[in-house]
């Protein structure tokens, strides 16, 4: 009831407190379930499905997007070589066309579980095969692979395939990868695309 009531009003009284204040914020709330279908079969409350559900976004699971995976590596690898002060400078593309054929049941996290033990067993600079969990050695098809040997390379050319794609319309563009104008602006400048 407190939970509706500061959806509702915006106001909330702290643990202890007599007064009630207001708050300026929002709530995101996630979730992989199907929540009207919970409200018709009543194991939802309807009151908070209606409170909560203002904006709605449907983020597709990795395996329906696999185009995202060579920049979500990218970031992993940046990520992982800040956190353990490394300088891994890529992936090699037999690793990259089983990371992209493989279906990604958890997701991202599950991508990132992955790129984090391959961190821990790379020896070299460059991401291998061998160093990725066992799932992933076993392709099902025809891989992807790409003649870029860096994600670096491998991000210049789908950030250059999209723009062609969008006819040059960084918006679109940017709407496409799913990143911010002023990420794209900024990744352009980096891999000093002319546009």
């Amino acid at each position: 009831m407190r939970l509706l009531r500061m959806l509702e009003n915006r106001t909330y009284s702290p643990l202890g407190a007599t007064d009630t204040r207001r708050m300026n914020a929002r709530v995101i709330a996630a979730t992989h379930r199907d929540l009207k279908k919970m409200v018709a079969e009543k194991r939802f409350r309807e009151d908070l499905y209606f409170r909560i559900n203002v904006v709605r976004l449907n983020l597709p699971k990795l395996a329906e997007r696999k185009e995202d995976i060579p920049l979500l590596v990218n970031h992993f690898i940046e990520h992982f070589n800040t956190i353990a002060s490394k300088q891994i400078i890529g992936i090699a593309q037999d690793a990259l066309a089983a990371l992209v054929q493989y279906d990604w049941p958890g997701n991202v996290r599950e991508l990132e579980n992955a790129i984090e033990h391959a961190f821990v067993l790379c020896r070299d600079d460059l991401l291998r095969l061998e160093y990725f969990p066992e799932q992933l050695h076993s392709p099902k098809g025809p891989a992807y692979s790409p003649t870029e040997t860096t994600l670096r390379e491998i991000e210049k050319q789908a950030i250059i395939r999209a723009l062609i794609k969008n006819n040059w319309r960084k918006m679109a563009t940017a709407r496409e990868l799913g990143i911010d104008k002023n990420t794209l602006r900024r990744k352009i400048q980096r891999h000093d695309i002319k546009t």
